[in-house]
């Protein structure tokens, strides 16, 4: 990557968190792009030359927000670290991603965007398929509790994802006290841990 590009490829980042910001704070439909350009410093002509739209800087972020997060957690699973220091970190990485962003804001978008609802269902089925490999690896090892069976991690894993789909309340609680979400996690967690002892 040029210098060019580094610059366009910064200006586009700045945006980008300039409008996960407003959105959180203020929710997507009270936030004008002169808003969103002023916090991030640009012209307004500069989003719509990088969007071309509100609607499509939306999707661009949603798009990234999934995406980062997915790379986070398969980064952490992929590592040759103990399966504690693995759980610790996918743990911590849960709450960093509740407070940088948005639940509610994700959620919202996921139900009222048929493009962003779509990309969400594979990105997360794609999520539950690392965590249930991870759990296939923790089992083997002796880690994780084979008692538990893999289907019924599945059905943990989307009764999850179900309750946080359909209950905006907890979402607010979720966005306004990230470690409320890890405590949640971690009840899960020692559930399937046998030989270990979380400091959680």
């Amino acid at each position: 990557m040029n210098g060019f590009e580094r610059r366009r490829q910064n200006k586009k980042n700045s945006i980008l968190q300039a409008a996960l910001q407003l959105f959180k704070q203020y929710g997507y439909n009270k936030v004008t792009v002169a808003e969103i350009a002023q916090k991030a410093s640009v012209s307004q002509v500069s989003i719509y030359n990088y969007f071309n739209s509100k609607e499509n800087l939306k999707q661009e972020l949603l798009i990234k927000l999934m995406d980062d997060y997915y790379l986070e957690i398969a980064n952490i699973l992929e590592k040759h670290d103990s399966m504690r220091l693995k759980l610790e970190k996918l743990l911590i990485s849960i709450v960093d991603v509740v407070k940088r962003s948005s639940m509610q804001f994700l959620l919202e978008s996921v139900a009222n965007d048929t493009f962003v609802n779509e990309y969400y269902i594979v990105k997360r089925a794609k999520i539950k398929n690392l965590i249930i490999n991870f759990v296939e690896e923790g089992k083997k090892e002796g880690v994780i509790d084979d008692s538990v069976s893999t289907d019924a991690i599945a059905i943990y894993i989307e009764i999850f994802q179900y309750y946080f789909n359909n209950n905006t309340t907890v979402i607010a609680k979720f966005d306004n006290n990230p470690e409320l979400f890890m405590e949640v996690h971690s009840l899960f967690l020692k559930g399937l841990v046998s030989k270990l002892k979380l400091n959680i």
